[in-house]
C-alpha cells in the first residue's frame, strides 16, 4: 500500500516500538514487498529465503529483526519480530491515509422502532435493523447489511457490505466481518421419516467473542440444540463454511474454503490450512496444526502438526502408485 500521506521514520518507529537505524527525518508513504518497494516506501524482511531480494530492493527502509539487521544496509527499522512489526506497520500506514467516514444513520436505512443504536454508530443505505437489535458504540455497518430481530452487536465492531445476520447473533467488540458473509443460518439438519426427511429447527444462536474476524462469503450456521461459539480472537478466512454447534476455541485460525461439520470442536491456538475438511463431533485439542488439503475423519488428542492426503506428483508417477495402493493388501500379507 502507498499514498499521499507520509510518515517519518522517528515516527514510526516510534509507533511500533522498535529501534531505529538511519535518518529519522526520512518520510515514507506506504509498505510493500522488498521486490516492489521504492525509495519512498517501507519494506521488510520476516524470512530469509528473501535475503537476495534484500540486498537488491530499492526500499527506503527496512524493517528487520535483531538477529538478521547485519545483513541489510541503509535505514532500518529493528525489532525483536520483524512479521509482527509488519503487521502493526500497515495498521500504521492504514490509519493515517483512512478517510474519515461520516457518521450517522443514512435515510434509506429501514430501521425497527425498538432497536437501540448508538448515537456515534454508523448505518448504510439500505440497511435492515430488525425488532430489539442492540448496537454499540462506534459500530460501522455497511450499506446493504440485514440484522435479524435481538441481535447484539458490541463496540466499535465492522460489518461491511451485503452481510446477512440472522435473529439472536451475538457479535462481541472489535470484530470484523466481511462482505457477503452470513452468519445465523440453519445448519443442515434432517431426520429420516421413510422416503421423505423431517427438518430439524434449528434453535440456537451464534456467539462471537471479541476480537473476531470473519472473511467474506462465509457461512456460519446457528446452533441445532445449543450454541454455535467463536471465542476471542479467531479468525476466518475467505469461504470458509462452519456447521452447528461448532465450537472453537481462542485464537485459532481457519485458511480459505475449509468446511467444519456439526458439533465438531477446535482448542484454543490451533491452524487449519485451506480446503480441509473436519467431520462432525470431533474433538481437537488446543495448538494443533492441520495442513492444506487434509481430511480430518478422528478425533486428535495430542498437540501437533498434521497432514493427510498425497502431495502433487507427476500423473505417470501417480498412476503407478495408485495400481500399488490397490495391491497393498496383499502385500502386507506376504
Amino acid at each position: 500500500v502507498s499514498s499521499k500521506k507520509g510518515i517519518t521514520l522517528s515516527e514510526l518507529a516510534k509507533k511500533l516500538n522498535a529501534k531505529l537505524i538511519g535518518d529519522p527525518e526520512f518520510q515514507v508513504n506506504g509498505i510493500k514487498t522488498l521486490k516492489e518497494a521504492n525509495q519512498d516506501e517501507v519494506s521488510f524482511l520476516s524470512r530469509r529465503q528473501y535475503t537476495k531480494q534484500l540486498n537488491s530492493t530499492k526500499a527506503g527502509a527496512v524493517i528487520i529483526s535483531d538477529t538478521d539487521k547485519d545483513l541489510g544496509k541503509g535505514n532500518l527499522i529493528v525489532g525483536k519480530d520483524a512479521y509482527l512489526l509488519y503487521a502493526k506497520a500497515t495498521q500504521v500506514f492504514k490509519e493515517i491515509n483512512q478517510e474519515q467516514q461520516q457518521q450517522g444513520i443514512s435515510k434509506l436505512a429501514d430501521i425497527s422502532s425498538s432497536a437501540k443504536i448508538s448515537p456515534n454508530a454508523t448505518i448504510g443505505s439500505f440497511c435492515k435493523i430488525s425488532e430489539n437489535v442492540e448496537i454499540g458504540d462506534h459500530v460501522i455497518v455497511g450499506s446493504g447489511v440485514v440484522i435479524g430481530e435481538s441481535t447484539s452487536i458490541g463496540h466499535r465492531s465492522i460489518i461491511q457490505a451485503n452481510v446477512s445476520i440472522y435473529h439472536s447473533v451475538t457479535i462481541g467488540e472489535d470484530c470484523i466481518i466481511h462482505a457477503g458473509s452470513v452468519i445465523g443460518s440453519d445448519g443442515l439438519g434432517f431426520a429420516r421419516d421413510g422416503e421423505d426427511w423431517e427438518k430439524i429447527e434449528h434453535l440456537g444462536e451464534v456467539i462471537l467473542g471479541n476480537n473476531v474476524e470473519i472473511g467474506s462469503n462465509c457461512s456460519i450456521d446457528r446452533g441445532s440444540a445449543g450454541n454455535t461459539f467463536l471465542d476471542d480472537q479467531v479468525k476466518l478466512d475467505n469461504n470458509v463454511h462452519l456447521a452447528h454447534n461448532v465450537h472453537l476455541g481462542r485464537s485459532t485460525v481457519i485458511a480459505a474454503n475449509t468446511a467444519i461439520a456439526g458439533s465438531t470442536t477446535l482448542g484454543k491456538n490451533c491452524t487449519v490450512s485451506g480446503v480441509c475438511g473436519i467431520i462432525d463431533n470431533l474433538e481437537i485439542t488446543d495448538s494443533v496444526h492441520i495442513t492444506a488439503g487434509s481430511l480430518v475423519t478422528k478425533s486428535i488428542t495430542k498437540p501437533g502438526t498434521y497432514t493427510s492426503g498425497t502431495p502433487l506428483i507427476e500423473h505417470s508417477l501417480w498412476k503407478r502408485n495408485a495400481v500399488a495402493f490397490k495391491k497393498l493388501k496383499d502385500l502386507i500379507k506376504k
